[in-house]
């Protein structure tokens, strides 16, 4: 039997698709056959050339979900302790945290400061499916979390990577609380689920987005935020008017308790530091890459107190929370279905193409 991959050879290149025969799984690892695989916004940055790859063809990609096609030996459980069986959902977690640095010894495996990625290796080194954008992967068991009864995988593919991040981000900010006003900058994946984590935590709720695309709005609408601009079109002085006042009324403070940039925009940063109540906090996991400097007013984060956290990673953890997140919350997962548009894998430079432009809410690669 032999599947399909799209291989990456360098920044701006087009993927070639190859096809290679399936092999027996080896110790410890199995195979998955795909449902989806996501293309991150990090994808998106590699093809770009905004964050540095491995100098050799590979497959890259990291939101498989798959079902288990074959175990291979000593690979009977996956990270939790539960029993793996052919037929089984699964998504997979490619980061390989090295559990001895001075971070993981601390319990912040997330932030491992010699951090390794499960598809950082060649494609002709058999088994070859190391990366997501392929119709096949072989994944370490223990990389592997099997999907609870109740979740649509199709509704986990929405956020697999994107629901985790939130969650870490957060979780370093010392979590939402009910009724803490939560301004969410941007409403791709991240921030879409930035806005339904906010809303499950009984959070007051403000997006800065975008309303080019019809479907992307109209999903964000169903999410009932309490306003939702276009940063296109609504001035910042008025946005920030408009929070600081719903703050008054609610008797909150200056501004709002959290935001939290998802959108990867340098100048959201300056403007996201403006919206916050004094002491209020700054959660940045949409930064992901170098797109430039941001001029910021220093002596507003001292003399109102900001706290800032960064979040770049996640942990087992937090993939796990967030599909106990989506169990607990079946009445969304229509909504986040709907979010992604699926494309075949020969398909590929159409898909990240329509990714980075935005044509698509969340793509991902599924047998169509």
């Amino acid at each position: 039997m032999k599947k399909r991959c799209a291989v990456f050879h360098g920044a701006g290149q087009s993927f070639e698709i190859r096809e290679y025969e399936v092999l027996p799984p080896g110790p410890g690892s199995v195979g998955l056959t795909l449902l989806s695989s996501g293309i991150c916004g990090t994808d998106v940055h590699i093809h770009q050339g905004r964050l540095a790859m491995p100098d050799f063809p590979l497959i890259i990609g990291h939101e498989f979900i798959g079902r288990v096609d074959a175990l291979g030996p000593d690979a009977e459980t996956d990270a939790r302790g539960n029993a793996l069986h052919p037929g089984d959902n699964v998504v997979a977690c490619v980061a390989v945290p090295c559990g001895k640095c001075f971070n993981c010894r601390r319990g912040e495996s997330a932030s491992c400061l010699a951090f390794g990625v499960t598809y950082a290796r060649n494609v002709t080194e058999a088994p070859h499916f190391h990366g997501g954008f392929a119709e096949y992967l072989f994944s370490p068991a223990k990389n592997l979390l099997r999907i609870p009864d109740g979740v649509d995988p199709f509704a986990a593919a929405a956020f697999p990577c994107g629901g985790p991040t939130v969650i870490r981000a957060c979780a370093y900010g010392g979590g939402l609380k009910e009724d803490e006003i939560v301004v969410i900058q941007g409403n791709g994946s991240l921030g879409f689920f930035a806005l339904a984590w906010a809303k499950a935590h009984n959070c007051r709720t403000v997006v800065i987005g975008s309303t080019a695309n019809a479907q992307r709005t109209a999903l964000t609408r169903k999410l009932a935020p309490d306003f939702f601009f276009d940063y296109r079109t609504d001035a910042p002085e008025k946005i920030k008017e408009e929070i600081v006042a719903f703050a008054a009324k609610l008797h909150r403070g200056d501004g709002a308790d959290v935001v939290i940039e998802t959108s990867g925009a340098p100048n959201a940063f300056p403007s996201g530091l403006t919206l916050l109540r004094t002491r209020g906090r700054y959660f940045v996991p949409g930064q992901y890459s170098d797109r430039g400097p941001a001029e910021i007013p220093p002596h507003l984060i001292t003399f109102r107190a900001l706290q800032i956290f960064g979040s770049g990673q996640y942990t087992m953890d937090d993939l796990e929370t967030y599909l106990e997140f989506l169990q607990a919350h079946p009445q969304w997962q229509e909504i986040f279905r709907q979010l992604i548009g699926k494309y075949p894998v020969s398909d590929a430079d159409r898909a990240v193409a329509d990714a980075a432009a935005g044509r698509v809410i969340k793509a991902v690669f599924a047998e169509i």
